[in-house]
């Protein structure tokens, strides 16, 4: 993903870049055109104006007033004569162009226009002609050519659209026979010295972000490389678990046998029991890490959820017993939901522990469940310290404790909501400072059965 991104930002630059080149070649272009149709009509005084002898360099234009018995005169000085309607505008019109083209149309008749003379100016008085590598210009008149001329490295009988060519067309006259063009081929990257500042801003913030996605992927491959270490780890802590569990469980069971009182032996035996589950977990544990997408698999059965939780409320106010604790259970006792009963017990059980364990002494502890809005919320209520706003959203993350004080891991939550996502459903936090925390599994009312 990250080379994916650094390849769409270098790609985009290159994209802007060329837009730049394009803009700059369409304003080089512009800028071209414009020159050439001014000398082309500064050249074009010189074949209309009356030789002078006594100033043989200057043109002299006169422009009189024409009388009607005139109108239809023809006379030879004259420039020309056009007929123009006004009730329908030209698009475009300038009565400057039509003159220009005026003067251009006897220079050509009179066979005055010269290629050489155009490239004299161009040459003598285009201000950026240090950019043009090699140029050519041609005369044309119905389509056939009157005059060439060739300046520069030939590059070819066809000179192809390359970035760093121009073609200029210009129409001559007012008669639409004659047409002057010019193909020009520039030097290379002519604009990027123009440039210079904005790619290199452009090219120090690729380089910066590449080194960002690299510092990026490094960092990701370490914590890669450390979840791996932990995930090697508690594979290997669980396995190593299995035997010492094996000897209590034998041992619980051998001296429930031998035990007389019935409410001892029946501790017991519910120790028996939760040594069996949890070895049974650690089974599951085992597999999960065996498995290549590491995701939860569901065996739903249905789930009595009022005998579950008095069960564990059973089993942890004898773990908390100096909580002297106050349980308070709003479940109706024919509420079954389709779960997995190992899975479910465990979150129910992590919301239950933490509700006990961060809980003053005379703690007061509520669990309810409510039908709402299509979906069955479970409820857990402690009268603990709350937590900070600020924490809230980071509680539900893999070994990240609010407390750095408390003897937890920060596994409990993490691994009880991904246990809630598998059952398509979410959990929630309510908590606010001194007032205690409730947290709220939201699953969709299908699963009650």
């Amino acid at each position: 993903m990250s080379v994916l991104v650094l390849a769409i930002l270098i790609g985009s630059q290159g994209l802007w870049l060329w837009q730049q080149l394009e803009q700059e070649k369409q304003a080089f272009t512009l800028e071209v055109e414009n020159s050439l149709q001014g000398m082309i009509n500064f050249h074009a005084l010189q074949g209309y104006s009356t030789p002078n002898p006594d100033k043989p360099s200057v043109a002299t234009i006169s422009m009189k007033e024409t009388t009607n018995e005139q109108t239809n005169k023809d006379t030879s000085p004259a420039l020309g004569k056009s007929e123009i309607n006004t009730k329908n505008y030209i698009p475009d019109f300038a009565l400057g162009k039509l003159i220009e083209a005026s003067f251009t149309d006897i220079s050509l008749g009179k066979g005055k226009f010269h290629l050489y003379v155009v490239d004299s100016l161009l040459q003598n008085n285009f201000p950026e002609f240090e950019k043009i590598q090699a140029y050519r210009m041609q005369l044309l008149k119905n389509d056939l050519a009157m005059d060439s001329l060739h300046m520069g490295k030939e590059m070819g009988k066809k000179w192809g659209n390359s970035p760093s060519t121009l073609h200029v067309r210009i129409p001559l006259g007012t008669k639409g026979s004659y047409v002057f063009i010019a193909d020009f081929q520039l030097k290379t990257f002519p604009f990027l010295r123009g440039m210079v500042y904005s790619i290199g801003i452009s090219a120090l913030a690729v380089v910066l972000v590449a080194i960002f996605l690299l510092w990026l992927l490094w960092k990701l491959q370490q914590q890669m490389a450390q979840l791996q270490w932990r995930e090697r780890t508690v594979s290997g802590m669980v396995h190593d678990l299995k035997s010492p569990l094996s000897y209590v469980y034998t041992l619980l069971d051998y001296l429930a046998s031998k035990e007389q009182l019935p409410a001892m032996q029946q501790q017991l035996r519910n120790a028996s029991s939760n040594v069996s589950k949890l070895t049974h977990k650690m089974e599951i544990l085992l597999t999960l890490f065996r498995a290549k997408k590491k995701k939860i698999v569901l065996e739903c059965v249905p789930f009595n959820l009022a005998q579950k939780c008095r069960d564990l409320l059973s089993e942890l106010e004898l773990v908390y017993q100096d909580k002297q604790a106050e349980c308070k259970l709003s479940i109706p006792e024919n509420l079954d939901i389709y779960v997995d009963p190992l899975y479910f017990e465990a979150a129910l059980r992590n919301l239950l522990d933490n509700a006990f364990k961060y809980s003053d002494a005379c703690a007061k502890l509520e669990i309810k469940a409510i039908r709402e809005q299509k979906q069955l919320h479970i409820c857990v209520t402690d009268s603990g310290k709350g937590i900070p706003q600020k924490e809230q959203r980071k509680i539900f993350q893999e070994f990240y404790r609010a407390d750095n004080n408390s003897k937890g891991h920060g596994i409990g939550l993490a691994f009880t909501q991904q246990i809630v996502k598998a059952h398509k459903g979410r959990i929630r936090l309510e908590s606010k400072l001194g007032e205690g925390s409730t947290f709220c599994i939201v699953l969709p009312e299908k699963v009650i059965v």
